[in-house]
């Protein structure tokens, strides 16, 4: 499932999730 974090909703999204969380860092300059 793909969800999109923002400070907003980082700490309910990420740190107080009841599933191991996996974040994928991302940015324009940013090659694979």
């Amino acid at each position: 499932m793909e969800v999109k974090i923002t400070e907003s909703n980082f700490k309910e999204e990420v740190l107080n999730s009841s599933k191991p969380v996996l974040v994928d860092f991302w940015a324009t300059w940013c090659g694979p």
